[in-house]
């Protein structure tokens, strides 16, 4: 089995492309695969599948925990560049790749070139942010309400909540670099007012055109980037009126910029790498399919 390894500011991927639909991912393959000891090592495993009402590709995307995932920010980048520099679609300036995914069809554009002619950056059209409560899914008696007060160890956190596509509570802090993401992140991910559980991000406000975020990902732990976390923090910090339409997002693992007009499409553009392309070794992938490299 080939793959290749890529990520779109340090959220990192393994790569496996199954235009024919083939390929069979179960939990424990994605277990290992995205071990990174045993296994190739990532974020999350993507598996480009054949594309559907007018897609191009489809982008099949499992969580590191294998857990099925509706929708990766970073990986859709990851994937439109993977399509365009292998030729799998047209490749030629300004083309827009259309890519399946579980919360709808993505189209995203290539905007920066490297000298050699692969893809260096892409901006997706991410659509229009969910902000009713009862369909990002979060339980609440006020769901009109900016932010929502959650009890979370024997204290209470006021967070925003915003679909994406995926789930995420959006906690504005006054120092991301202090944030408590390794111990609040997951009490909240797990939160039984998130049903689907969810994607916590923390979000520091530095100006109006920038903010600094760390996100716990639901499923992962904390990435060095999370795409729709950065859409759905602009948008819920929008709503506050503490960021403009177009906001800078640092994230660990670089800059993302997201932009959103007022009751819009939210748009965000970053860079996609390819890192390396290998094989999986047959015995390796045997075991991985049976479940024997759990740990």
């Amino acid at each position: 089995m080939e793959f290749t390894k890529a990520h779109g500011t340090a959220n990192d991927f393994v790569v496996l492309t199954d235009l024919d639909d083939r390929l069979e991912l179960s939990g424990a393959l994605v277990r290992a695969l995205a071990d990174r000891r045993r296994g190739v090592g990532g974020d999350g495993v993507i598996r480009i599948g054949r594309g559907t009402q007018g897609a191009d590709a489809f982008m099949d995307y499992r969580n590191a925990d294998g857990s099925i995932v509706e929708l990766c920010g970073n990986g859709v980048r990851v994937v439109a560049k993977h399509l365009v520099d292998h030729g799998l679609v047209r490749e030629e300036p300004g083309v827009t790749v259309r890519i399946g995914t579980r919360a709808g069809v993505k189209r995203v554009r290539v905007v920066g070139w490297h000298d050699d002619g692969t893809v260096a950056e892409v901006a997706v059209d991410m659509g229009v942010p969910i902000l009713d409560p009862a369909e990002v899914p979060f339980e609440t008696q006020t769901p009109d309400a900016l932010l929502h007060t959650v009890e979370v160890d024997g204290g209470a956190v006021d967070l925003a909540v915003v679909s994406m596509g995926n789930p995420h509570g959006v906690v504005p802090v006054d120092d991301v670099a202090i944030a408590p993401v390794a111990t609040l992140g997951p009490a909240l991910e797990t939160h039984q007012r998130f049903p689907a559980k969810a994607n916590i991000g923390f979000a520091e406000v530095v100006s109006a055109e920038r903010i600094r975020l760390r996100v716990w990902e639901r499923g992962v732990g904390e990435t060095a980037a999370c795409g729709t976390g950065a859409c759905a923090a602009v948008v819920a910090l929008q709503r506050l009126g503490r960021v403009g339409d177009e906001v800078a997002v640092r994230v660990q693992g670089g800059t993302l910029t997201v932009s959103h007009p007022v009751d819009g499409h939210v748009t965000m553009t970053g860079p996609a790498v390819e890192v390396a392309r290998g094989i999986v070794d047959d015995a390796w992938l045997t075991a991985a399919r049976r479940g024997e490299l759990e740990a």
